[in-house]
Order: structure tokens, then C-alpha cells, then sequence
């Protein structure tokens, strides 16, 4: 760093460059080159990683620092103008104001220092917008020190920012069907076209840093006429959610298995947003997790209790769960939240438990213990350190984590480990005096997940009460 620094001092006399510490809301802080033009209030900084990458490639050192150059006069060239007088200027700057939604972990220290509205597990945060070009767009983040050179208050920031963001970034809401017709082009024709999609994709227009959108005035509302009533919230990335509606056909143990693989798998964690799922009560106008408004209407259900409503949900909220792979037969692994107690156990493997412990991991398979006895469908081989077949478990079973004295929450370590060694269901076939464990072609369960995906979008109960995954 300090050698770059002094040898682009040598090459732009007439620029101030400096060390400048980076400090990001979303992706890694980073220390940079900060470099201010003569005569200018503000500068640009570049993060020089991957030109020291390049150096560990075998790139020469010259080379290297042209590279940079070439940057510097790029980042130049192109950086926005602004006027320091405006920007000290509250009343002028308010109408370029724009929101932008975080994920809470992983940006405390950044939060602490700029305003915020915190909602659920996330963060709404505050832009000035200043202009948009081919090469992105610059912004400036709204700080606490800001806020007190403007003598205002952070409501009445976020009351201006809500009228500036509608107008500076106009919420957009289309049917997963048109947002794929409109990717796919000439290839269009691929997309149904009779029935729209169960998911509805919300974002601002243009697509960027348009999660916030949920926060629009009204907008929860609108999207609840657009899907018939109340609706999911599945937080696909900082740039868009996802909404679903609440018609009885999905769980939202599925839901958030799907949401946490997505993040897991499509999303660089620059862009994640939350692994959690929430929910929109269109009637009561709440915008609540997934898991909070489940216990609100499974303490309603709940007509034999003497409780006040209030401690019912107090109750069912704390509960004790842990977080366990569920495998059945024929189907994929998934995560799901379980009680601990003997009866949410047995309910989960269809009878009287065993536990069994195959790995040197401090995960423990709780089986029916009966399974092969009564004649459950077989599931899964267990194998040896020579991957040769040495048991098979008959029915559905949990791959749970161990703590001290009872089962405890699986890791997202062991739940990747795990699901990656039970990912493929399998098929069993007698050969001789042996039994081979055979993987279930991926087309065939494609094929058959498509078949069962079409007989459950044709059902949709208005009021069924969404079923827990376990219990």
C-alpha cells in the first residue's frame, strides 16, 4: 500500500493520495488509496486488492502500477461533482434522499453511527442519491454527524426520505412469470403464460439497493390487493424480496429452507439480506417474522386455555426448538425447527425413538426404532470408512446435533456436511445375498417434484392454518 501510495504521488503531483480506511454496510471494510484532485472537496478511494492479487500471479511490478494509474485517472474522470455548499444544505439535499435495507448482523459498529429505523432482523439506512451514469451510481450515506450539522432529528429524516425514495426510486412489483419472460427474450415462449407464477418479485425501479421498498408508504398494502390477501416475504437479496402469498399451500419451514439456500448458493454475502422469513397480516396491517405471526395464530387457535392471550404467545414464542435435519424417504434433507420434548420426537420418526452414532461428529441419527420391523419404506445406507453398505434406516429421521446432556441445534457446518452425505435419496435392490443402495436419478425427482409442485399449486384452502414442519 505505502509503496503504491508514494509512487502515484510521484505520477499526479497535483493530487492529495493518502491511506483511507474503508468502512462498508454491506461487503468487507477495506483499507485504500484515497485520491482528492487538486481544487476538489472530495475525492474517491480505490481498493487495491486485486492489483496485489495480480502481483501474486507472477504480474510485474511496473505492470502493476500502470494498472493503478490507469484507474486513478478512470476514477477521476468519472467521479461525480459536488458543491460542499449543497451539501451542507439540508432543505436543498433532502429531496435526493433514497433508503437502502441491511441486514442488523455484521453492521452494528457501522450502524451505531448513522441513522437507522430497525426492522425485524434488518435495517432501513438513509442515501443522498446524487447522480446516475453507465459507470454506477454515487451516494452518500446520511451519518449521525451529519444530522446534527443539519439540526434535525431522525424522524424527521425518515419522514423525508419516504417522500424523496417514491419519487427518486418508484416501487415496482411484477409476477415472476413477466420478470422471466422479460430475461429470457427470444426465449420467452418457454414461460407459462396462462397461469401467473406463485412468486411475485418487489424492487425499485432500475433494480438496485431495492429491498427498502417494503418500507414505501403503502406499499405492503398495495402488494396485498396485487396477491389477494396476506402474503410471505422471502428477503432474496438487498436488491429485492420475493412475496408469496399466504393461501395454506406453502410452509414456512419450506419457505425458509429455500431462502437459506438461495443465500447459501446464488447471493455473494455482499448482497444478503436475512435467512429469516416474514409474513404481512394485510387485515391488522403487521409486518412480523414468519415464526412470530405462526405463534400468534396458534395461541388463537387455542380455545381450551385459561391463559390471557399475551402469555399464551409469550409461551408458544419460547418454547425450546433446535435446529435438525429431517430426512424422509425419497426426499431430499431439510431443515427444520423441532421440539425437544419425547413426543415431538416420535412424531417426527413415526414411533418410539433410538438413537444411533455412525459418525465421530457430535451429531446423533435419532431413527424408529422399529422402522425395519413394521415395515417402513428404507431410506438411507450407512457406510462404512471403505463406503461399503453395513446398515440401512428404515422410515424418516432426524440428524441432530449433541450438547452436555440432550439433542441441541446442528451447526451450519455439520447441516452442509449432512445434507451434502444424505442429499440423494436412494433406491435399495437385492443382489444375491446383498442389498445395494442405488441413487434416485436426479431427473426422475425433478420430474416428480414438478408433478407434485402442480397438484399443490391447485389447492389453495383460503384459511388453512400453515402446519408446522415437525409437529
Amino acid at each position: 500500500m505505502n509503496e503504491a501510495i508514494k509512487e502515484m504521488r510521484d505520477r499526479f503531483p497535483d493530487f492529495d493520495i493518502s491511506k483511507q480506511e474503508v468502512s462498508k454496510l454491506q461487503g468487507e471494510s477495506y483499507t485504500g488509496m484515497a485520491v482528492r484532485p487538486e481544487n476538489s472537496e472530495i475525492g474517491v478511494t480505490l481498493n487495491l486488492q486485486d492489483f496485489y492479487k495480480a502481483l501474486g500471479f507472477g504480474m510485474f511490478l511496473e505492470d502493476v502500477m500502470d494498472s493503478i494509474e490507469r484507474s486513478v485517472v478512470s476514477a477521476v474522470r468519472h467521479m461525480p461533482h459536488y458543491d460542499a455548499r449543497v451539501l451542507e444544505d439540508y432543505d436543498r439535499m433532502k429531496d435526493a434522499l433514497t433508503v437502502d435495507l441491511v441486514p442488523v448482523a455484521g453492521n452494528k459498529e457501522k450502524l451505531a453511527q448513522i441513522p437507522h429505523k430497525n426492522v425485524e432482523d434488518m435495517a432501513l439506512v438513509y442515501r443522498f442519491e446524487e447522480e446516475s451514469s453507465v459507470y454506477g451510481s454515487a451516494s452518500i450515506l446520511v451519518t449521525n454527524e451529519m444530522l446534527a450539522v443539519y439540526d434535525i432529528t431522525a424522524d424527521q429524516l425518515h419522514e423525508d426520505a419516504m417522500k424523496a425514495a417514491v419519487q427518486n426510486r418508484p416501487a415496482k412489483l411484477h409476477n415472476m412469470n413477466d420478470v422471466m419472460r422479460d430475461m429470457m427474450g427470444d426465449m420467452s415462449g418457454l414461460v407459462p403464460m396462462n397461469e401467473p407464477s406463485p412468486l411475485w418479485v418487489a424492487t425499485v425501479e432500475g433494480g438496485q439497493n431495492g429491498a427498502g421498498v417494503i418500507q414505501y408508504p403503502g406499499f405492503l398494502d398495495q402488494a396485498a390487493e396485487a396477491l389477494g390477501g396476506d402474503f410471505y416475504v422471502l428477503p432474496s437479496s438487498v436488491h429485492e424480496v420475493l412475496l408469496v402469498a399466504d393461501d395454506g399451500s406453502m410452509e414456512i419451514g419450506y419457505l425458509e429452507e429455500m431462502v437459506r439456500s438461495v443465500n447459501e448458493t446464488e447471493v455473494s454475502p455482499a448482497e444478503r439480506l436475512s435467512d429469516n422469513v416474514y409474513h404481512y397480516d394485510s387485515e391488522a396491517h403487521i409486518f412480523e417474522n414468519a415464526r412470530a405471526f405462526e405463534a400468534h395464530e396458534a395461541a388463537k387457535e387455542e380455545i381450551l386455555t385459561d391463559e390471557p392471550f399475551d402469555k399464551v404467545v409469550e409461551e408458544a414464542l419460547a418454547k425450546e426448538t433446535i435446529k435438525v435435519l429431517l430426512v424422509e424417504p425419497e426426499e431430499r434433507p431439510r431443515v427444520v425447527e423441532i421440539g425437544t420434548e419425547l413426543e415431538d420426537l416420535q412424531h417426527a420418526v413415526g414411533g418410539d425413538i433410538e438413537v444411533v452414532y455412525p459418525f465421530e461428529d457430535r451429531v446423533g441419527l435419532i431413527v424408529n426404532e422399529e422402522g425395519k420391523l413394521i415395515g417402513l419404506p428404507l431410506n438411507r445406507a450407512l457406510r462404512d470408512e471403505n463406503n461399503e453398505v453395513y446398515d440401512i434406516i428404515a422410515g424418516s429421521f432426524l440428524v441432530a446435533g449433541l450438547t452436555e446432556d440432550n439433542f441441541g441445534s446442528l451447526t451450519e457446518e455439520q447441516i452442509g456436511k449432512f445434507e451434502g452425505l444424505f442429499h440423494q435419496p436412494e433406491t435399495f435392490v437385492k443382489m444375491g445375498r446383498s442389498i445395494m443402495a442405488i441413487p434416485v436419478p436426479e431427473e426422475v425427482i425433478q420430474m416428480r417434484d414438478a408433478v407434485r409442485a402442480k397438484e399443490e399449486m391447485g389447492e389453495k384452502p383460503r384459511h388453512k392454518m400453515p402446519e408446522r414442519d415437525s409437529h
